[in-house]
C-alpha cells in the first residue's frame, strides 16, 4: 500500500484521508490551521442533490458515507437521518420564472416535487411573507454539521492508522526528475509515494511553482448565525431563483484592473437561505463575491442578507443576531471540481465551490480509485484537471 501525504484538513482532505486510511493505505493529513478552520467549518451545513446532474454520482457516492460516520463518531455528529424537505418560496412571477432550471435540475435528479399554493404554503410554513406566491417542495434535503463531520472523518482516518498534522503548514511540493514524492513543511521532509494537494483556493500556490496552472479562483461565502425565539421553520428554505441569477454566476470572475480601478470590485450576490438547527439557532445565507482582498471587499453583505431573509420570513425582524462569519470557496470557470493526477505522484482534489460537503465523500471514492487503482466509481472524465489546458 503507498504512502500518501494529503494538503489540506478540510472536508475534501478529511474524507480522502478516511477513505485511503480505511482502504489500508499510510496517510498523513496536513492542516496549516485545525480541521475545518476554513469552508468546511463555515458554511449553511446542508445536503442537496446538485443541480449539476454531472456531479449527482459524486454526491450520491457521498450521504452514505455520512450517515455511517455520524452513526458511531465522537464526538457527536448531527446530521438529519432523513430528508427534512427543501422548499423554494417565489415572490414573484420573476422568482417562479427563475426557479425553473432549479425545479428542472430536481426533476432530473429523481427528486419529488410538490407545487404548492399560496394558501398550501402558508400551512405548511405559517412564518413565510403573505406576499410568497408559489412555492415548490422537494423531498430532500438534509442538514448537517460540517465542522464535527470533518473532524469525524478525520478521527476515524486516525483510528484506521492515519497521522493527523495540525497547525503545520506545507511550504513546497518535492519533486525529482518530474515525479513528486513527498513535501516540505515547517517541521522538514515528509516523504511520501504519492501526494494529494486538497488545499481549497490555497491550492494553486502550492501547484504554481511546478508549472501546473489550475483555474482555481476564490469565492467567499458570509452566513448570519441568529436566534429566532418563537419564529419556527421546518424546512431548508430558499428564496427561489436567487442561484440561477447571471451575477452570481460572473461574481467569480477575476476582474481586470482598469475595471476595480474605474468602478471599485464587483458587488457580492446575496440570496436568502436559511434553516433552523438542532439548537433552536437559525443559520441565514447565502452569497457569493469574488475574493480579492484579506478582507471583505463588501462587509455589508451580512446586512444584505438579514434583508432578504426579513423579506422572506417577516417575523425574522425580532430575531437576535449572534454572530456572522465568512468563508473562502474554491470555484473554477466550469463550476465543477479538479480531481486527479497532475503529474507522476501528484493529484489534486480541489474546485468544489460551494459544494464541498455535497461532494466529499464522492470525492474522497474517486480519489482512492485513482492511487490504490481498482475501476472508477463513476465517470471521472469530467472532473479532469487539465481539461482546460490550451493544447
Amino acid at each position: 500500500m503507498p504512502d500518501v501525504a494529503i494538503v489540506g484538513g478540510g472536508i475534501i482532505g478529511a474524507a480522502c484521508a478516511h477513505a485511503l486510511a480505511l482502504a489500508g493505505a499510510t496517510v498523513t493529513l496536513i492542516e496549516r490551521e485545525e480541521l475545518a478552520a476554513g469552508a468546511s467549518g463555515r458554511n449553511q451545513g446542508w445536503f442537496v442533490l446538485p443541480e449539476d446532474s454531472v456531479l449527482g454520482p459524486m454526491a450520491r457516492a457521498t450521504l452514505p458515507v455520512y450517515l455511517d460516520v455520524a452513526a458511531s463518531a465522537e464526538p457527536t455528529v448531527w446530521i438529519d437521518a432523513e430528508p427534512v424537505g427543501h422548499l423554494l418560496v417565489a415572490l414573484g412571477d420573476e422568482d417562479e420564472n427563475g426557479a425553473e432550471d432549479a425545479l428542472t435540475a430536481a426533476r432530473a435528479n429523481g427528486v419529488a416535487i410538490d407545487r404548492l399554493d399560496r394558501t398550501a404554503l402558508r400551512r405548511l410554513e405559517p412564518a413565510i411573507a403573505p406576499s410568497a406566491t408559489t412555492g415548490w417542495l422537494l423531498q430532500q434535503g438534509h442538514r448537517l454539521d460540517p465542522a464535527s463531520l470533518t473532524v469525524a472523518l478525520a478521527l476515524e482516518a486516525k483510528a484506521s492508522g492515519a497521522e493527523i498534522r495540525h497547525h503545520l503548514r506545507v511550504r513546497a511540493l518535492r519533486e525529482h526528475q518530474g515525479t513528486v514524492r513527498g513535501v516540505v513543511t515547517d517541521d522538514g521532509r515528509i516523504d511520501a509515494d504519492t501526494v494529494l494537494v486538497a488545499a481549497g483556493p490555497w491550492s494553486t500556490s502550492l501547484l504554481t511553482p511546478l508549472g501546473i496552472d489550475l483555474p482555481v479562483s476564490a469565492a467567499r461565502g458570509w452566513i448570519v448565525h441568529v436566534d429566532p425565539g418563537p419564529t419556527s421553520l421546518g424546512h431548508l428554505i430558499e428564496h427561489a431563483g436567487w442561484r440561477d441569477s447571471p451575477a452570481r454566476r460572473e461574481v467569480v470572475a477575476r476582474p481586470l484592473a482598469g475595471d476595480v480601478a474605474a468602478h471599485g470590485f464587483p458587488p457580492a450576490e446575496v440570496g436568502a437561505l436559511l434553516h433552523l438547527h438542532r439548537d433552536g439557532t437559525m443559520l441565514i445565507g447565502s452569497s457569493r463575491e469574488a475574493w480579492i482582498t484579506p478582507e471583505p471587499e463588501d462587509p455589508s453583505v451580512p446586512q444584505r442578507q438579514l434583508r432578504a431573509a426579513i423579506r422572506l420570513v417577516p417575523a425574522l425582524a425580532e430575531a437576535r443576531v449572534l454572530s456572522s462569519w465568512w468563508g473562502l470557496r474554491p470555484v473554477t470557470p466550469d463550476e465543477r471540481p479538479l480531481v486527479g493526477r497532475v503529474r507522476d505522484g501528484l493529484l489534486v482534489a480541489t474546485g468544489h465551490g460551494s459544494e464541498g460537503v455535497i461532494l466529499g465523500a464522492g470525492t474522497a471514492e474517486l480519489v482512492a480509485s485513482l492511487i490504490l487503482g481498482g475501476g472508477s466509481p463513476f465517470d471521472a472524465r469530467p472532473f479532469d484537471p487539465l481539461r482546460f489546458a490550451v493544447a
